[in-house]
């Protein structure tokens, strides 16, 4: 139980001995006690009286406070290990800026395997120390954004998360539960009809998406991890326009519309992000029929004959 002290099995039955009650402990008597050689005794009482978990007091061998002994070589480890995760994470940086600068010789690395895919996907999320950008889209054969509590991680960091979800997110209960989380975490959210691939990119310096066919087999999945060149910068690029036309998801209102009812402003907000009536019901805990009575209601007030027409005539108004 000891051995993460630095301590031996033998180590530990001669420490168990020390602490019996009983006459003054020496190396001889130990030896005895324990039916082991004096030799093998006597490393061992200098490995405690080295760690502070004996004292010598002549020939006996007297046991301090384990707590105490302990207590503070269980620091020691900590501070060892706090510099090993620095010099790790030094280490780390150094392989992650090599493959930066030899990034113009083989730009984009192809991951193989659910398995790999997710490893890189969480050691991408967990290097980000600025800014995340993500699509995020169906089908969800294999790890993606989402799929884990990578990004939430990042959020705790202070790192800027922007993502956009395609509308067919929304028809997912637990999805759509799990990005109004995220929002009110701080993530920007948008929604678009379609988006062209899953992707997340990490300072604007990797990114990493799919190369397999939706739906494939994990035998067959295949993901590309685009280093710093003139590829990733296209991607980039590809986001920000998507982006631009995107619609705000769940973002907070500074002010509510004096125009229209809160249950009305909060149907219009989910008509623009394009959610099902199925999914609108969900989302605000009131029935379909309800739903679509409102959505009528609106229509009716903007002269609307389609939804898109009330997202329209909305905008127009400035209600959204």
């Amino acid at each position: 139980m000891l051995t993460p002290a630095g301590l031996s099995a033998f180590d530990e039955s001669v420490l168990r001995r020390l602490l019996t009650v009983g006459d003054p402990h020496t190396a001889g008597t130990l030896a005895d006690d324990l039916g082991a050689p004096p030799e093998q005794v006597r490393r061992s009482v200098r490995r405690l009286t080295e760690l502070g978990l004996a004292l010598r007091d002549g020939v006996a061998v007297v046991p301090v406070d384990p707590r105490v002994a302990l207590t503070g070589l269980l620091r020691e480890r900590r501070t060892e290990l706090d510099r090993l995760t620095q010099t790790i994470d030094e280490l780390s940086a150094s392989f992650h800026d090599r493959a930066v600068r030899t990034g113009a010789a083989r730009p984009v690395e192809a991951i193989v395997g659910r398995s790999a895919i997710a490893a890189r996907f969480h050691d991408l999320m967990a290097r980000a120390d600025r800014e995340i950008l993500a699509f995020d889209t169906p089908p969800y054969v294999a790890s993606s954004y989402g799929d884990s509590e990578a990004e939430t991680g990042a959020l705790s960091r202070g790192v800027a998360v922007r993502a956009v979800y395609a509308t067919e997110v929304l028809d997912h209960p637990l999805r759509t539960g799990r990005v109004r989380a995220l929002v009110q975490l701080g993530e920007q959210a948008r929604v678009a009809p379609a988006l062209p691939t899953k992707l997340v990119i990490a300072d604007r310096r990797e990114a990493i998406l799919p190369l397999s066919e939706p739906g494939a087999g994990d035998a067959a999945s295949r993901c590309a991890v685009v280093h710093a060149s003139g590829l990733c910068e296209a991607l980039i690029a590809l986001f920000e326009a998507v982006w631009t036309q995107a619609v705000p998801l769940f973002a907070p209102r500074a002010d509510a519309n004096p125009e229209l009812p809160s249950e009305d402003d909060a149907i219009l907000q989910c008509l623009n992000a394009g959610m099902k009536d199925d999914v609108i019901a969900r989302q605000l805990g009131i029935s379909e029929r309800t739903v679509r009575r409102r959505v009528a209601d609106l229509a009716a007030r903007l002269g609307a004959a389609s939804r898109f027409q009330i997202g329209a005539q909305a905008a127009r108004r400035g209600w959204v």
